[in-house]
């Protein structure tokens, strides 16, 4: 039996000590620092799974456990606790303290209290054929968390809250692994998959994968390029401008020439002040009050029908669905939207909400879509995590024809663009107790931005391709994005501990018609459930 598998925390403290890992306790925390690449899927469940007898065994043995009792080759001294304005305990020099934003802080708390941390991960890989200068491309990483101070970036844990540490720039460690072909996407998974010691180091790592092919070895020019970077750092519309920069630092290291990139005009740490003055204004308060004010009387969050009674957890192992959009549908959609005077991402969402009012029987409906947040021009080059989860509540009681629906829908959403600069926690805590004690946890976005794509010099162009991880923060997660076809790849996240993948499969078949007969006759009566062609 296998350290991993075994039921023995012997063999895996031994297991540990041959791949130079160290652990220690945090108040009831396991933590742990390890070489990179040193820890596997299979032994981070093993270190969950014996977690309780580790921490005694620790703490009986003073708190730590280390080879030799000292740190290995790439270690720094594990930090009990994190202060303010210090290195924390470690080798890592601070050079500013800051306040988080809420957003932030909010995605801290899910990753220490959840099982699955992955969730929080944003993770990528790019494929790189053509003759790449790893030196080159290891200088660039440098030299992009020079420019960005988010990459080198940790959290503090504080009696007065939770704090950000920018940190003095160094080397970023680009690990060249060698891995067979076809263990490459579980390889590439496993590793994007490691949890991020939030409080001890940056929340930023690379890795290259050179993949064999048989015995005559690695495939000329193929490497695969994975970056993976915690949530509480970086959001999506990040990702691009975060590629253009890393692709200018190569070229400069490639040439021997300094990088032909302007000055950044602002940095993470200043939106997060100004989102804390922007909250104490009293205009954005009115402008909540003026909100709540105007929603229905006795407006309560919409419950949706599960399989398994709900359980009180951060997130659940999560359940994944893939499927495409025909492009003719597509075309309708955008037709009638046309017409009306509408987006696409108001048809869509009107569509899906007519769906959840009639799952539930909720006479408001309330979901959340991602918007950018990026309206100070400032903030459009800067890696960071501006995003916000913005709160469509709409009424549905009265509606009598889509036409209407998809009006009161687009309404709703221009009004939620309005607040996109108010965290979804402060938005939730304005509705009251009934929301704050179940939150909204159903997402309907549409990505309308292009796929990021790496430009190294050199090198053929290299789409940055989402690593879809387990977990799922929310309910039910549907993530529309245009295809070059004409047609929308959609990606469903849902809580497993709660829906079965056939009860998903059969609300989007249910949807797919239902969106349909609804673009054929817009004009006509809502249909409801047991109506032919619908239900």
């Amino acid at each position: 039996m296998t350290a991993p598998e075994s039921t023995d925390p012997d063999d895996l403290l031994r297991e540990l000590r041959l791949r130079d890992v160290r652990l220690a306790v945090r108040g009831g925390q396991l933590d742990y620092d390890a070489p990179a690449d040193a820890l596997d899927a299979d032994l981070i469940a093993a270190m969950r799974r014996l977690k309780p007898v580790l921490l005694d065994r620790l703490r009986a043995d003073g708190a730590s456990a280390a080879p030799d009792g000292a740190a290995g080759p790439g270690h720094a001294a594990m930090p009990t606790s994190v202060g303010a304005g210090d290195g924390g305990g470690d080798d890592w020099s601070v050079l500013v303290t800051a306040p988080t934003s809420i957003g932030q802080a909010r995605q801290y708390q899910i990753t220490r209290e959840t099982s699955f941390p992955q969730v929080l991960t944003v993770a990528f890989r790019l494929t790189l054929h053509g003759p790449l200068d790893v030196t080159a491309l290891r200088r660039a990483l440098a030299d992009l968390t020079v420019r960005h101070a988010a990459l080198r970036t940790r959290f503090a844990d504080r009696d007065d809250g939770v704090w950000q540490q920018v940190l003095a720039p160094r080397p970023v460690p680009l690990p060249v692994r060698t891995v067979p072909v076809d263990e490459l996407d579980r390889v590439v998974d496993e590793w994007a998959s490691l949890p991020f010691a939030l409080e001890r180091e940056p929340a930023f790592r690379a890795v290259l994968f050179q993949p064999t092919d048989g015995p005559a070895g690695p495939p000329v020019g193929w490497h695969e390029f994975a970056l993976a970077i915690h949530h509480g750092f970086v959001d999506g519309w990040s990702v691009q401008p975060m590629l253009d920069d890393l692709a200018e630092f190569y070229r400069a290291a490639v040439n021997g020439r300094p990088a032909d990139l302007p000055p950044l005009p602002a940095e993470f740490v200043d939106f997060c002040r100004w989102e804390a003055e922007y909250l104490a204004r009293p205009e954005t308060r009115r402008m909540l009050r003026e909100w709540v004010d105007e929603l229905p009387a006795g407006t309560v969050p919409m419950r949706l029908p599960t399989d398994r009674p709900r359980v009180p957890v951060a997130t659940d192992p999560g359940g994944v669905l893939h499927h495409t959009f025909p492009p003719d549908l597509v075309a309708a959609v955008t037709a009638y939207g046309v017409r009306r005077g509408a987006t696409p991402y108001a048809v869509f969402t009107a569509a899906f909400v007519w769906l959840l009012h009639d799952l539930t029987g909720a006479p408001t409906v309330n979901l959340a879509a991602s918007v950018a947040n990026r309206t100070d021009p400032r903030y459009d080059r800067v890696v960071g995590v501006f995003a916000q989860a913005a709160l469509l509540l709409v009424p549905v009681v009265g509606v009598t024809s889509f036409d209407e629906l998809v009006r009161r829908t687009a309404g709703v959403t221009w009004q939620a663009l309005a607040r996109q600069a108010v965290p979804s926690v402060v938005q939730i805590a304005a509705l009251g107790e009934a929301f704050t004690n179940f939150p909204c946890r159903v997402y309907f976005d549409l990505l309308d931005m292009a796929d990021p794509v790496l430009h190294l010099t050199g090198l053929e162009p290299a789409p940055a391709r989402d690593v879809v991880l387990a977990g799922s923060r929310g309910d039910l997660t549907w993530q529309l994005r245009p295809l070059p076809d004409g047609g929308m790849a959609l990606l469903i996240e849902y809580a497993a501990n709660l829906f079965d993948a056939g009860t998903v499969a059969g609300w989007l078949d249910r949807y797919q018609r239902l969106l349909r007969r609804l673009l054929a006759a817009p004009d006509a009566p809502l249909p409801r459930a047991g109506d032919a062609g619908v239900a």
